[in-house]
């Protein structure tokens, strides 16, 4: 198949990728989403975590946040080490792939680039894992600085702490949940070294398995009573979500 096939394959996987951040971006505001909805638990954290004087818990809840967050920038550098590693070897590779009957042949150029995009979307999910990681370590110290129900601090700046709090553990969650999006299109990206085809195909696969997850899962509409709302209304602001 014509090369022009495969760099078409790699804009609609681009523009795919692209378009359904944004979408889950906007639509998450109009709508219930697992992002929206663990706003909502994540102030109410942050409000009980105030009104406790041991604290010792809600630190190794965030620890384990940021852990995971380590675990998964530790995976995308032996990802991209192991890809960089196959790129010094790409002729006896591609010996290997060419006995398989489903890859599709091609030259070392376009071989080559399909790794570097694998390398790139590793790169990309390793920076957003680290930045979560940097942010979780920001609300620890938020958390070590929070007042204790003894002090004698007006509630209007406590329940400013707590919005805030909320919202940079809001941010730490959106860039670890940018770098697992990341692992997941990285799938995508393996249909290519089968055909363009498959490549699409994946694509529109992993955006649809995204979409279910995010607005359409059980878990969402569990999460979403349990915070005592309706799934089937639209999202109500609270004044508190507003001055946040």
């Amino acid at each position: 198949m014509p090369p022009f096939f495969d760099w078409l394959a790699l804009l609609i996987f681009i523009s795919g990728w692209l378009a359904y951040t944004r979408y889950a971006s906007v639509e998450g505001k109009r709508r219930h989403s697992l992002s929206s909805i663990m706003h909502h638990f994540r102030i109410d954290w942050m409000r009980r975590l105030l009104r406790r004087e041991n604290r010792v818990a809600d630190m190794s809840a965030v620890g384990n946040l940021e852990r995971n967050s380590a675990f998964f920038a530790s995976a995308c550098l032996f990802a991209v080490g192991g890809l960089i590693t196959v790129l010094a070897a790409s002729e006896q590779v591609m010996a290997l792939l060419n006995d398989i009957s489903f890859v599709q042949d091609g030259t070392k150029e376009m071989w080559e680039a399909k790794v570097g995009v694998l390398i790139c979307v590793y790169i990309y999910a390793f920076l957003s894992f680290t930045w979560s990681m940097r942010q979780f370590g920001f609300l620890s110290v938020m958390i070590g600085s929070a007042p204790t129900p003894t002090e004698s601090i007006d509630d209007g700046v406590k329940r400013i702490f707590a919005l805030h709090t909320a919202e940079v553990m809001d941010l730490a969650g959106k860039q670890f949940n940018l770098g697992l999006r990341a692992f997941y299109f990285s799938l995508a990206v393996v249909g290519w070294f089968i055909g363009p085809f498959w490549f699409i195909t994946g694509t529109v696969v992993i955006i649809a398995v995204l979409y279910r997850r995010e607005f359409r899962s059980n878990t969402l509409k569990k999460l979403i009573r349990a915070r005592g709302l309706d799934p089937n209304l639209p999202i109500m602001h609270s004044e508190d979500d507003e001055a946040a």
